[in-house]
């Protein structure tokens, strides 16, 4: 299920990259909602940072810190929120079930 929020001065909430229906947005803000890094691992967490703050959220870069195996915290930044997941894909399973209650 997928949750779309309007607030009352017309701003859309909602989870992933695209809004799941095509509504004419005008000038839309990216917010991020929560964090994903990798825990325990204090030297993997530092390169993950590095190679995020050199190459942004999106590409190639991305992509690939995104394939890291070991354990991560998904961290939810409104309520402070966290939990330390054995892979990147519960992390985000967790995260989701949180944002869309």
């Amino acid at each position: 299920m997928k949750t779309i929020t309007i607030l009352p001065d017309g701003q859309v909430q909602f989870l992933g990259d695209a809004c799941p229906l095509d509504l004419p947005l005008v000038d839309p803000i990216r917010r991020r909602v929560s964090k994903i890094q990798p825990a325990h691992n204090v030297w993997k967490r530092i390169a993950f940072l590095l190679v995020r703050r050199c190459f942004g959220e999106l590409g190639r870069a991305a992509d690939w810190t995104r394939t890291w195996s070991g354990s991560w915290r998904a961290t939810i930044l409104a309520t402070g929120q966290s939990a330390v997941f054995e892979s990147r894909a519960e992390a985000i399973a967790w995260e989701i079930g949180i944002l869309d209650q």
